[in-house]
C-alpha cells in the first residue's frame, strides 16, 4: 500500500485482488506440475503420486 502510494489497503486489495488470485492458481499448477500430480490420478485415499509400498 504505502510502496504503491495508495491511500487505503482497500484500494490496493481491490486494484491488484486478480492478480494475485492468477499467481497463486499458477503457482498451484507449477507445484502439482514439479510433483507429477494430475487431477484424475488421485485415489479414493487421497494417494495421488505417492508410489505403492511392494
Amino acid at each position: 500500500m504505502e510502496t504503491l502510494g495508495h491511500s487505503t489497503i482497500t484500494m490496493t486489495l481491490d486494484t491488484y485482488a486478480h492478480v494475485m488470485d492468477s499467481t497463486l492458481k499458477a503457482a498451484a499448477t507449477r507445484m502439482d506440475d514439479a510433483l507429477s500430480l494430475d487431477d484424475g490420478e488421485e485415489g479414493d485415499d487421497g494417494t495421488a503420486g505417492v508410489p505403492a509400498v511392494v
